[in-house]
């Protein structure tokens, strides 16, 4: 029998869910919090709501070392929010704690579904954290400053915070003279929106001493209201308002709901009641169905069209597919995430590395609101760790050596994130030491790499040997690297995407790791053609045009084992199907001939006949053909024709690639003989 009891287990799976949205958000707000090196109200807020939301959820589930946890947590902000309006110049201990708290709340997370869970011991993060709070709130502790150090800053008065209501405070326009009058006509512009309505100093408009006291600290008005951001709108478009902030929130049983930094930043949470959390699983139940149900509209179609039947295929066979593109379109709607949603792993990894390393390196988003299909998102994420790793351990330089060579003592790393049809395209860039090209040409001759001369070798060849397993140019090995495991991993989920890695380095100024990806990997456009009697297809997204066999093949010339076309005045690798794959005849004269381009490489294929282009349900090759085969042949996987022939998709940019392979180690093997 497991940790939790049945009614537990059936709480879990959303427990699990809200508690790991919670965990991401702190892990957010930590991140910027460092970034800044202060805690805003705002952020106080947040990690304040956050451990009461997980304090009473584990508490639910029986998890009360982790409730307890969560409890002292929520002590320490909600000192802080009582006593300081917000940290300025936050210790470096209290992120350290709190970071602490996090991993361990996401450890626990991790291991809940298993039926062998335990909960983990809290006892060294609770004393840290009990610890940490008697020392602050003893007045030992002088690293945040308060609020009311700003004279811009005055405590809510206490009898407004013993009622409920919302508490604002109004400043106005130095020199605007009357304030106590401007303060009595705001008060007439919200009266009709409010319930309940009064203001510290109460009389506005008799009062003689209120106008000194409003210059200096502004005035404070209590409302109850259920247009309350109707009333807070008015307030802040006040004549001469410099400023309209939120200081106190109460429910009417007298709970306190915390403060905000200004009018616009206390509007609540996201409307969760405008989304429903789905599982994943039963997405990818419902898009494999959709995936499914093209196949079997795909076969219907055909057989319609050979039976003759136009008039049933253009009518209600028609309309079905229509119907079944449409879900199939909204399946992968509903699958898209943000990509941007990576950052906070990134950012926690890359402070973690920095940290261990004592290298210094800040980190450059340009990520836009690009979306991609979440397994693809999920995929990218790991091979980015990866990246990230590398970027900071082999290419940015210790702050001493950056220094020595004229860099900043902190290095640069940058993600980007494009997109074009159907394809993601993601970088890592580091402005470090680059790729020590010597080192790797060495270690690649020690373990018998290298299969041309040396001489024959491109700096990028030479550079894509880090892509082999095991390949390391280390000695020593540390945490992060040594064991040669680490690029070749982000080459193989890259390879089981349908995806590649691109290398780009230049020595003393950095290197660019680039991984491309299609947006989803359940359909694709693609472009479908015959060779004798097999059926192939390729990304839409990689063809550009198409050219007559026979008016083209004056065109056609053989240099260095290597057939090439002259197209737009350049040669470019020709290659023949027949002649690649081995498969029998010869193309006629009415073949075609397309021109693909990829993101590094473009050629031109030769084919017996063209089909249709069709978005197609590509399935992944299976585990058996082994993890070299879509390398050494370019084949990528396979999908359904109509007819129920298989039809089996290319990859543009391995097919070329092993083209030009396959007769550079031909032209090699005659230089041999």
């Amino acid at each position: 029998m497991g940790y939790f009891d049945d009614d537990a287990k059936e709480m879990l799976e959303v427990y699990l869910t809200e508690a790991g949205q919670l965990v991401e958000q702190l892990g957010g707000v930590l991140l910027s919090s460092e970034d800044r090196n202060e805690f805003t109200g705002e952020d106080i807020h947040a990690l304040f709501r956050i451990m009461h939301t997980i304090k009473g959820s584990s508490a639910m589930m029986g998890l009360n070392s982790l409730s307890s946890l969560a409890h002292t947590l929520e002590d320490l902000f909600g000192y802080y929010r009582e006593t300081f309006g917000k940290i300025e110049e936050a210790e470096p201990e209290l992120f350290d704690l709190l970071f602490a708290a996090s991993d361990y709340i996401e450890e626990e997370l991790s291991r809940m579904p298993g039926e062998d869970y335990v909960p983990g011991s809290t006892e060294e993060i609770q004393n840290w954290a009990e610890t940490y709070l008697r020392r602050i709130s003893s007045g030992e502790d002088t690293a945040p400053k308060m609020a009311s150090e700003s004279s811009s800053e005055v405590s809510v008065p206490g009898e407004l915070k013993q009622k409920a209501g919302t508490v604002v405070r109004i400043l106005f326009e130095s020199g605007c003279r009357m304030e106590n009058v401007r303060a009595f006509m705001l008060v007439r512009q919200i009266k009709g929106l409010c319930s309940e309505l009064e203001t510290y100093p109460a009389d506005l408009e008799t009062s003689k001493d209120s106008a000194g006291y409003i210059g200096d600290n502004g005035v404070f008005i209590r409302f109850q209201s259920e247009k309350k951001d109707e009333v807070i709108q008015l307030l802040s478009k006040g004549l001469f308002v410099a400023e309209c902030r939120v200081m106190w929130e109460c429910s009417q049983e007298g709970s306190a709901k915390g403060t905000a930094e200004t009018s616009g930043k206390n509007e609540g949470d996201t409307k969760e009641s405008e989304f429903l959390n789905v599982k994943t699983d039963r997405l990818d139940k419902l898009q494999n169905l959709s995936g499914e149900l093209l196949i079997q509209m795909q076969a219907l179609d055909s057989y319609l069209g050979e039976r003759g039947l136009s008039d049933l295929r253009e009518g209600t066979a028609h309309q079905i597919s229509q119907l079944i593109s449409e879900v199939e379109h909204t399946v992968m709607q509903m699958r898209m995430v943000p990509v941007a949603r990576i950052v906070p792993t990134i950012r926690r990894i890359l402070r973690d590395i920095c940290r261990d390393t004592q290298k210094e390196a800040e980190l450059i988003i340009n990520c836009g609101d690009i979306e991609a299909d979440k397994s693809v998102v999920d995929y990218t994420a790991e091979a980015l760790l990866h990246l990230i790793r590398n970027a900071v351990d082999h290419g940015i330089e210790s702050p001493e050596e950056r220094i020595e060579a004229g860099k900043s003592r902190k290095g640069k790393i940058t993600f980007t994130v494009g997109s074009t049809v159907g394809e993601l395209r993601i970088s890592v860039s580091d402005d470090g030491r680059g790729l020590d090209e010597e080192k790797i040409r060495a270690r690649a001759k020690e373990r018998g790499l290298f299969w041309k001369p040396d001489e024959e070798y491109s700096a990028q060849e030479i550079q894509s040997f880090i892509l082999h397993p095991g390949f390391t140019t280390n000695v020593q090995v540390t945490e992060y690297s040594g064991r040669g495991v680490g690029l070749d991993v982000v080459k193989k989920i890259m390879e089981d995407a349908g995806g590649h890695l691109y290398i780009k380095s230049e020595a003393g100024k950095g290197s660019t790791f680039t991984i491309t990806v299609p947006l989803t990997l359940a359909t694709m456009e693609c472009t479908r053609f015959r060779v004798g009697d097999y059926r192939f297809s390729l990304p839409s997204r990689h063809v550009f045009h198409f050219m007559d066999y026979k008016d083209s093949k004056k065109n056609i010339q053989r240099a260095n084992g290597l057939d090439y076309i002259l197209f737009q005045d350049r040669m470019l690798p020709f290659l023949d199907l027949h002649k690649f794959y081995g498969i029998g005849g010869e193309t006629p004269d009415t073949g075609i001939i397309i021109y693909v381009r990829g993101t590094e490489r473009e050629g031109c294929i030769l084919v017996d006949a063209m089909y249709e282009q069709k978005r197609i349900v590509i399935k992944q090759l299976p585990q058996l053909f082994g993890s070299g085969f879509r390398q050494h042949t370019g084949i990528n996987g396979c999908s359904i024709m109509g007819n129920g022939r298989i039809c089996t998709a290319l990859d543009t940019e391995i097919l070329i690639g092993s083209y030009i392979h396959a007769g550079t180690v031909k032209t090699n093997e005659k230089k041999t003989y």
